[in-house]
């Protein structure tokens, strides 16, 4: 039963996070090293006004954010080094957050995914005494995030996590280990 509910469960490290400049859309997206955490959040401001046949809400404009990304720092991490880039010029990003996990695929075998562009709001890269160097940021969405399915490229599916291989040559990676 227990593991009948956690199979059902959306683990937190099936969400990654895709990035690439908008002026470079040539390109494809790319993967920060080590990620270790985010928040995507979504709000509104609100008003209420008292009315003599009672309170209204009134809705400011959405906000879209996501907060909180980290990760360990790589020694070659070209999209670290990028995102310091896009910090310090003030440039647009697109940003990706993909669910890759294979229980959701859809028939077309894309991941379900949330779009946005926007900007590094805050960089840090930290380096203490007694544990790895680290960074983080937070991003700053423009209008409304969009939400669709993505596809991988087999290199960014690997880099995600590499699926089981029988012993056998030039076998296909399997969609599920048997015992789960």
């Amino acid at each position: 039963m227990a593991e009948e509910a956690r199979k059902g469960m959306l683990q937190g490290k099936n969400k990654i996070l895709l990035f690439r400049l908008l002026k470079e859309s040539e390109k494809e997206a790319a993967k920060l090293s080590f990620q270790t955490g985010h928040t995507f959040s979504l709000s509104r401001d609100s008003d209420s006004i008292t009315t003599k046949d009672g309170k209204i809400v009134k809705l400011g404009e959405l906000e879209g954010e996501v907060t909180g990304i980290e990760a360990v720092q790589s020694k070659d991490d070209p999209v670290a080094d990028m995102l310091l880039q896009a910090m310090l010029n003030g440039e647009k990003l697109e940003l990706w957050e993909v669910t890759v996990d294979e229980d959701v695929k859809n028939e077309e075998g894309k991941y379900p995914a949330m779009y946005a562009q926007g900007y590094l709001t805050s960089w840090e890269e930290e380096a203490s005494a007694e544990d790895e160097a680290t960074y983080s940021g937070d991003y700053s969405i423009d209008l409304v995030p969009q939400f669709g399915f993505a596809t991988l490229t087999p290199d960014q599916e690997e880099a995600v996590q590499y699926a089981f291989r029988d012993v056998k040559a030039n076998s296909e990676p399997e969609t599920e280990q048997e015992g789960e």
